[in-house]
């Protein structure tokens, strides 16, 4: 084999494994938001344990903790399409959480009085869902696992995207491996 032929191999394999990566992440992901607008049909009550460390910002998502048939499933939520948060110097000693609220866009937006000297904000998910409270979840009756809290997050589009992509990626390799 040539060096030519050798390049063409390795750069094909490499970009097909990039390819194939960028589909699992895909189906991994974000999948779950193609089926649970339809299947998510029972309402249960869950309770607010603990908060995850997503997605960051210094917004933490509560997780919740609910019981069907007898066996304890937890979900992170509710989750928001997108996190926004602002922040404004403030001359106080410490940082505040000046106001939260979520859009009609599925945001949560976060103003924060920061000052330059401490790094800590509150995390705003405390005073919507502080630990013990209760909060609605719906789940799929044939599989519990699948569920979502409050109320659906619409993230199909990340779904498409990312498979797509992938796709795209794929069929790029093919090309530059058919015309180089």
């Amino acid at each position: 084999m040539d060096d030519r032929t050798i390049i063409k191999i390795v750069f094909g394999i490499l970009f097909s494994i990039g390819a194939f990566v960028v589909v699992f992440i895909a189906f991994k992901s974000f999948y779950k938001y193609l089926v649970q607008e339809k299947r998510c049909t029972k309402k249960t009550k869950g309770v607010v344990k603990k908060y995850a460390q997503t997605p960051g910002n210094g917004i933490y998502l509560p997780k919740v903790y609910y019981t069907v048939d007898g066996k304890e499933y937890k979900v992170i939520g509710p989750r928001y399409r997108a996190y926004i948060t602002k922040k404004t110097s403030s001359l106080t000693g410490k940082n505040v959480t000046d106001g939260f609220f979520e859009d009609e866009k599925q945001r949560f937006v976060v103003s924060w009085k920061v000052n330059s000297f401490v790094g800590f904000q509150e995390n705003p998910m405390v005073k919507l869902y502080p630990i013990g409270s209760e909060i609605d979840v719906f789940y799929d009756p044939n599989n519990p696992k699948l569920s979502y809290v409050s109320r659906y997050c619409n993230l199909k589009w990340m779904f498409w995207f990312l498979f797509l992509s992938g796709i795209a990626l794929i069929l790029v390799n093919v090309l530059l491996l058919i015309l180089l």
